[in-house]
């Protein structure tokens, strides 16, 4: 039986088979020894950004004292699954974390609960203080189901002492200068690339980005990936995408200043380890660096820009309300407090998990200064202005995985590597018959 075959046995399914299959029940429920209403949250995290949510939730449960918190994690690895296990078996909690990749399926099926009538009474420009950009991330069909949390860009993290050994003016620098392009990126990248005598690799220039990350070097050679209906991939028949492509497959296999998967074999070339100058990665990226690395100074600065543009990938996950849950008032206050400008100081300019959605953080002092590293904060703030979402659509996860499967040749083969066009327009074909279908999850 497959994970769908399951889902759509549970969807129907009485609510006490769903039960007994996800482990508990849905809804908030009064605490019967203080009277209190409780509500269930499920998130998941890293054990910094558990600790983080738990001061977050504690703190709101000492401004609203008749309601209680429950918040417990998920291993990341599995939440997906267990989520859509929870919401098909009708056990779900009251407010979860929907990761962008697929909150659009889960909202197609109507398993969230629309937040403008729980706005409606807010102050008069409620939603005025946050990013358009991370507001439009959480509506499907033009309504609003979800406020955006761990939010952010992709940006590059460099070794700043690799660069200094090789002699190359600081990236950051030339960033500020107006000469942080592709073809900046790509020499600093071959300067960076160490090898013995043997000539194997001691460091490599630059990490390989995996899709989606790497989609700004498509739009910043001129390319797009979708239309605008995301009714079908147009990458193949786009001169700019189809340069973008070969370009950055060329990292790799003909400059040569990335990892193969035969070198990344058991993680032989990370950034922590010092052999890699320059990574490719999530703004959420920062606490795990600032914890592991010891040995050498690191800081961000922005994707490089390319001929046509200087766009970035930006990406978040939606909080969101189970449209069955029972204290739905107090969902949204958790979710209001979750998204407000203390919890954001707390989760994105203490532990520099990821970016602030509201501009008013954004722009503070105390969240632009920083003790630890990354120092140029700036690059957050800026990397957000240039940044532009992904096309996601509920049909997201199938067709991306058949894209991606397509494209392994031209990824991880240095034969296949020749042709991006040829590579583009197999993959393209095999996730627009998905497009152009109406199955899905």
């Amino acid at each position: 039986m497959t994970r769908r075959d399951l889902l759509q046995i549970l969807s129907t399914a009485p609510v006490s088979v769903g039960m007994a299959l996800a482990g508990g029940g849905g809804g908030g429920r009064r605490d019967r020894s203080d009277g209190r209403v409780t509500i269930r949250y499920m998130a998941w995290g890293n054990p910094e950004q558990i600790a983080v949510e738990r001061r977050i939730a504690r703190e709101f449960e000492k401004r609203n004292p008749g309601i209680r918190v429950h918040l417990f994690m998920v291993p990341g690895s599995a939440y997906a699954d267990k989520l859509q296990l929870m919401l098909a078996s009708r056990t779900a909690p009251d407010v979860m974390r929907a990761d962008r990749y697929y909150f659009p399926a889960l909202a197609r099926k109507n398993y969230f609960l629309p937040l403008e009538p729980l706005i409606a009474p807010e102050k008069p420009g409620f939603l005025n203080d946050f990013l358009p950009i991370a507001v439009d991330e959480g509506r499907w069909n033009g309504t609003l189901f979800g406020m955006n949390v761990l939010f952010g860009p992709v940006m590059i993290y460099y070794n700043r002492a690799l660069f200094e050994k090789a002699g190359l003016p600081d990236p950051y620098k030339e960033h500020k200068r107006g000469r942080w392009d592709w073809e900046n990126f790509i020499g600093s990248a071959q300067a960076l690339t160490r090898r013995d005598a043997a000539g194997r690799a001691t460091v490599f220039g630059s990490t390989v980005p995996t899709f989606p990350q790497y989609v700004s070097v498509l739009w910043n050679h001129g390319g797009s990936l979708t239309d605008p209906n995301i009714t079908r991939l147009t990458l193949a028949e786009d001169a700019g995408a189809i340069r973008g492509m070969q370009r950055f497959v060329d990292m790799r296999w003909k400059e040569r200043v990335a990892p193969t998967p035969a070198d990344s074999a058991l993680s032989a070339f990370t950034f922590e380890s010092g052999k890699i100058a320059m990574h490719w990665g999530w703004a959420g990226e920062s606490p795990r660096f600032r914890k592991n690395i010891k040995d050498f100074e690191w800081d961000i600065v922005p994707t490089p820009s390319g001929p046509a543009g200087n766009a970035t990938v930006v990406k978040g996950n939606q909080l969101v309300i189970h449209r069955e849950s029972e204290h739905p008032e107090e969902s949204w206050e958790f979710i209001k407090f979750m998204t407000g400008p203390e919890a954001e100081m707390l989760l994105y300019g203490e532990l520099r998990r990821a970016v602030p959605t509201r501009r008013s953080v954004l722009r503070d002092p105390a969240y632009l200064r920083a003790n630890l590293p990354p120092y140029q904060t700036d690059v957050f703030l800026e990397s957000v202005q240039r940044g532009r979402t992904l096309p996601i659509d509920w049909r997201y996860q199938e067709w991306a995985q058949e894209f991606n499967s397509a494209l392994e040749p031209l990824m991880n083969v240095e034969q296949g590597s020749k042709d991006a066009g040829a590579a583009l327009a197999r993959a393209a074909a095999r996730a627009n018959r998905i497009l152009g279908g109406e199955e899905g999850f």
